[in-house]
């Protein structure tokens, strides 16, 4: 692949710790994360791993779920009410 420039975003703190760490885990997460490493080393250049909360997320998910719920492509004037009622939640927080 050699892919440049590729972000990927992680929701788990977890995750995104155990990947940035140096220190070997024996159990069955620390070798896919060792697996992952392995090919990121390999086949991205350029490019990162990083941590976003959930919340950050949350409009992105609701959005790709409307999307997939609908047969043809649509162009949306308004903000949708599932995506309002996410960020109203949010700025709450």
């Amino acid at each position: 692949m050699q892919m440049d420039n590729v972000d990927f975003v992680v929701e788990s703190k977890t995750t995104n710790d155990a990947f940035h760490s140096n220190r070997y885990d024996v159990s069955k997460f620390g070798h896919i994360i060792s697996e992952c490493k392995r090919l990121f080393t390999s086949q991205f250049t350029n490019s990162r791993v990083e941590f976003n909360r959930r919340q950050t997320n949350e409009v992105a998910h609701a959005l790709a779920g409307e999307a997939a719920l609908s047969a043809s492509p649509t162009i949306y004037f308004h903000i949708l009410d599932c995506i309002n009622n996410i960020i109203i939640i949010n700025e709450m927080l």
